[in-house]
């Protein structure tokens, strides 16, 4: 398979690069490295620096007298970086309708580019971009003969009640980890997106709901300063995004949920990190029903639209056809 050209390339790594960001806590002000980030997203310096000058372009990043680079300020979510690109929409929409055919098991395991291509009436870049993308969240891999394999994927009720226990272990843990420590600016952007979120329970979009709820449980992990823990939460967060994106929001649990969180800060502000531990076993165990009810019901829909939709046509995170 060719490689992609170095403008898809730099935009990819940009906004992986954005994503790592958000999901480690960083703030305005943090100094980064190329090497650093090269080693988190598994490439070489040479293309990370083509996607560090879009961030620069795009003012998420500024460059000190002395060279080093510095976070400005993270894009608003769902922003994208490196101007119009009507590949990338087309290969959004082919992923929305990858994993929304997937989560209605119209799918099989393996899949081929080409079929894919068929199915969805698209040209072989997007489709290609789509199956890339997926690859990077962790839930498709390539297989031999230039075909595709889904992975473990968060798929129905069991797997994201799974998800959930895994969760409980894991979270208050990381907690209670004796190198814990949340920097003070990374609380009060924390406490700042919540209560931003509570006043706006109503009218934010599942996506943005899901980015700023997660990336608050991954900041968390993430001042355990335990790599382990931090893996872990990233992987599973990576495989939680798809059905995210995709389930309808609970809205009776929307604005407890960011009260809960805030709820959570005041322990920690308060150093009390037992409390706040208790605190967040007792959030994850009042949003596992809530969840599982809600991805089931998802997938009932997904099954009935994906029977429905007219070849060439594709589906929304939200399930409409496009």
């Amino acid at each position: 398979m060719p490689r992609p050209p170095a403008a898809i390339l730099h935009r990819e790594l940009a906004r992986a690069i954005v994503d790592q960001l958000r999901s480690s806590a960083a703030h305005p002000g943090d100094l980064l490295s190329e090497n650093d980030l090269a080693g988190c997203l598994g490439t070489s310096r040479s293309p990370v620096r083509g996607a560090l000058q879009l961030l620069l372009e795009a003012e998420v990043l500024s460059r000190l007298e002395n060279g080093r680079l510095v976070l400005r300020q993270l894009p608003a979510v769902g922003v994208e970086i490196g101007g119009a690109d009507p590949e990338a929409d087309a290969a959004e929409r082919v992923y929305w309708r990858l994993a929304a055919d997937r989560l209605a098991g119209a799918l099989p395991d393996v899949v081929g580019e080409a079929d894919l291509v068929r199915r969805y009436e698209t040209p072989r870049g997007p489709v290609h971009r789509a199956l890339l993308q997926a690859m990077g969240e962790g839930w498709m891999e390539r297989a031999p003969s230039g075909t595709w394999r889904f992975l473990s994927l968060i798929d129905g009720p069991g797997s994201y009640d799974e998800s959930y226990r895994f969760r409980r272990a894991i979270e208050p843990a990381a907690l209670l980890d004796p190198a814990f420590v949340l920097p003070p600016g990374t609380l009060t952007r924390l406490r700042r997106e919540q209560q931003e979120l509570l006043k706006r329970a109503e009218v934010a979009s599942p996506r943005e709901v899901f980015e700023l709820n997660s990336g608050f449980h991954l900041a968390l992990v993430q001042a355990s300063n335990n790599r382990f823990f931090v893996d872990a939460a990233l992987r599973v967060t990576r495989l939680r995004r798809v059905v995210g994106y995709v389930i309808a929001l609970d809205h009776g649990r929307l604005a407890a949920q960011s009260a809960e969180h805030l709820a959570i800060l005041d322990r920690l502000e308060a150093a009390d990190r037992e409390g706040a531990a208790g605190l967040l076993l007792q959030h994850l165990d009042a949003g596992r029903a809530s969840k599982a009810r809600l991805l089931a019901d998802a997938r009932l829909k997904l099954e009935g639209l994906t029977s429905a939709v007219p070849e060439g046509q594709t589906l929304s995170p939200q399930g409409r056809a496009a």
